[in-house]
C-alpha cells in the first residue's frame, strides 16, 4: 500500500493538461464545409440588450449584450497626471484596459494576445471621439470586461464604451459605433460568431490565395468620419472598400438602439427630478400650512 502522500501525489497531480489539447484541430476547409451559410446578405445588427448606469461605484458604465457577446464597460472620473507625464502634450490622457472573464472563450491560452491587440484597437477608436481639450493634464481611465466572446468583441467593446462616456458625462464629438464583417472564401459573414473569427484568423496568406479575412469599423455619423478600420487578411482594395460600407451601414442601426437607450435613461432621470420637485412643494406647502395654524 502506498504512502498517504504518494496517494494524494496521484488523486491530485501538480501539473493539468491545457484544454486546448481536447480541442481537435480541424483543416479549414472541412470546418468551413459545416458551417452555416448565410443566404441573402442582411446589414442588420444582432439582438442587442444595453444598459447604462450598469455599475453605481464609478463616475460611468454601461453594459451590453450583441448576441451571446456581454461586456461590462466602467469610466473612472479623470485624475491629475504626474509631473513627468505632462510633459507629453496639453491634451488629456486617454487609456484602455481590456480584460477577458477565464471562461469567456474556449483556448484560454489566447487570451493575453487578444487583451493587448483589441485594447490598442479600442484605444485608437476612442481617443478621435473624446474632447480631450476639456480635461488637460488629466487621465481617462476606461476599463472593459469580456464576460462573454460570441464574436463581434472588438466592436461590441467599442459601443459599450461610447455609451459609458455618455453615461459619464464625458465630452464626446459624436456617438460612436462599431461592427465587425468576415469573409472567406466569397461568402461574407456579417456579425460573425467566434468560430468564424477563429476560422479566417488561423489562415495566413501564404496558406490561401484567396479573399479572407476581419474588418471592424468604428464611425461617427454625425461628422461622417471612420476613427477605426481594423482589418486582418488579405483583401483586394475594392473588396476592402464593400466591406466597410456593410460596416457602415450596420453601424447606422446600433446607432438607432443606442440613441434609443440613452434617450430613455434621460427621460428616466427627468421624471425623477420631477417627481422630486412635487414632493419638495408638497412638503413645503405643508409645512407653510402648520405654521400659519
Amino acid at each position: 500500500m502506498p504512502p498517504p502522500s504518494a496517494s494524494r501525489k496521484f488523486m491530485y497531480p501538480e501539473q493539468s493538461v491545457p484544454y486546448s489539447v481536447y480541442i481537435k484541430q480541424e483543416h479549414p476547409d472541412e470546418l468551413f464545409a459545416k458551417l452555416e451559410k448565410p443566404g441573402k446578405l442582411q446589414l442588420e445588427e444582432r439582438p442587442t440588450f444595453l444598459k447604462v448606469g450598469a455599475l453605481a461605484t464609478v463616475k460611468g458604465s454601461a453594459y451590453m449584450e450583441y448576441g451571446k457577446t456581454k461586456v461590462m464597460t466602467s469610466i473612472e472620473p479623470p485624475r491629475e497626471l504626474n509631473k513627468q507625464t505632462k510633459k507629453i502634450g496639453t491634451l488629456g490622457l486617454v487609456t484602455c484596459t481590456l480584460k477577458y472573464a477565464p471562461f469567456a472563450v474556449k483556448d484560454p491560452a489566447c487570451i493575453p494576445r487578444k487583451e493587448t491587440s483589441m485594447a490598442l484597437a479600442l484605444k485608437k477608436a476612442l481617443e478621435p471621439v473624446i474632447c480631450r481639450h476639456e480635461f488637460p493634464y488629466f487621465q481617462l481611465e476606461i476599463k472593459v470586461l469580456i464576460i462573454d466572446d460570441d464574436g463581434c468583441a472588438l466592436s461590441t467593446a467599442i459601443n459599450c464604451c461610447g455609451a459609458a462616456l455618455v453615461d459619464a458625462g464625458i465630452a464626446t464629438y459624436d456617438l460612436i459605433t462599431a461592427s465587425t464583417v468576415c469573409k472567406y472564401k466569397d461568402v461574407e459573414f456579417v456579425n460573425p460568431n467566434a468560430v468564424i473569427e477563429q476560422l479566417v484568423s488561423t489562415i495566413t496568406n501564404s496558406e490561401s490565395d484567396e479573399e479572407h479575412g476581419i474588418v471592424v469599423t468604428a464611425s461617427l455619423a454625425a461628422v461622417d468620419q471612420i476613427t477605426e478600420c481594423f482589418q486582418k487578411g488579405y483583401f483586394k482594395p475594392e473588396t476592402l472598400q464593400q466591406l466597410t460600407d456593410h460596416t457602415l451601414a450596420i453601424n447606422e442601426r446600433i446607432l438607432d438602439t443606442v440613441r434609443y437607450v440613452l434617450f430613455n435613461k434621460v427621460k428616466t432621470l427627468l421624471e425623477k427630478e420631477k417627481e422630486a420637485r412635487e414632493v419638495i412643494e408638497t412638503i413645503n406647502a405643508i409645512t407653510e400650512s402648520t405654521v400659519a395654524e
